[in-house]
């Protein structure tokens, strides 16, 4: 009874932020790191796709979440403090120039492919020109074999289960980097810098969703749950292999920049 009783607190250590946070905390953080200056001011931070652990944890600040699905922001708000609208994201319900900060983690991949583009330019509609912006997907050119795996593993692991996220992902297509990112400098080229970073390699993610979703480890899955919450810190510095995850980022440019194309 003794050795449950620790085993069961150590589950509730791991998952006390949520059983997705390791991914959730690697896919916000580099985020509200890079836009620490912005996020700090009494600024107009807008996410698009709510998530229970989204850029309001993550920022420590009020965030108006926006989501189509209004079960999706009733447990966003929940935990967060934020300021709920429902809306699509072809459809913002925001005048131009508004965001200060804009922000979009994983959710191009819940939306079909002819909505990517007309969302692409709501984000740049409402993004004030001085404003920055994050948006995340899962790339098409490296993520469809670390799915697959994590698919895979989580059938034998469940006698069949699915993933209903992932099975999403793969119905609808995952965006395509090169894509996304002309798309974005076609529409945000005279105001802004667009560029692009990976975000969490390969191996890294594939392990943390055996891990979370697929009891990796066997009887040692509880303590490896642990291990990777409290490694999840260390995880955010590692950057070598392809990786899972695309940011595209917007950023002002100045009046010096005006003649050039580059940063």
């Amino acid at each position: 009874m003794a050795k449950k009783a620790r085993i069961s607190k150590l589950r509730a250590w791991a998952e006390k932020d949520g059983r997705g946070y390791p991914d959730w905390a690697l896919r916000n953080l580099p985020v509200v790191r890079r836009f620490k200056k912005e996020l700090q001011q009494p600024a107009v931070a807008i996410e698009i796709g709510a998530n229970e652990n989204g850029l309001a944890r993550f920022a420590g600040r009020r965030v108006i979440a926006v989501d189509v699905a209004f079960d999706h922001l009733i447990l966003c708000r929940a935990v967060q403090d934020i300021t709920p609208v429902v809306a699509s994201l072809e459809a913002l319900p925001f005048r131009a120039d508004t965001a200060d900060v804009c922000v979009c983690m994983d959710t191009f991949e819940h939306i079909g492919r002819p909505v990517r583009d007309a969302a692409a330019a709501e984000i740049v509609r409402v993004l004030k020109p001085e404003g920055v912006a994050a948006i995340a997907f899962p790339s098409a050119d490296t993520a469809p074999e670390a799915e697959h795996a994590v698919r895979v593993a989580y059938r034998r692991a469940t006698g069949g289960g699915k993933i209903r996220w992932l099975e999403e992902h793969a119905q609808l297509g995952l965006p395509n980097t090169i894509r996304m990112l002309g798309r974005f400098h076609e529409l945000a080229r005279e105001t802004h810098w667009v560029t692009r970073t990976g975000n969490a390699p390969l191996w890294i993610w594939v392990w943390v969703w055996k891990v979370l979703m697929c009891n990796w480890g066997g009887r040692l899955n509880n303590y490896f749950q642990a291990l990777l919450r409290l490694i999840t810190p260390l995880l955010l510095h590692i950057g070598f292999g392809r990786s899972y995850r695309t940011i595209i980022w917007l950023e002002p440019r100045t009046p010096a920049d005006a003649d050039t194309d580059k940063p």
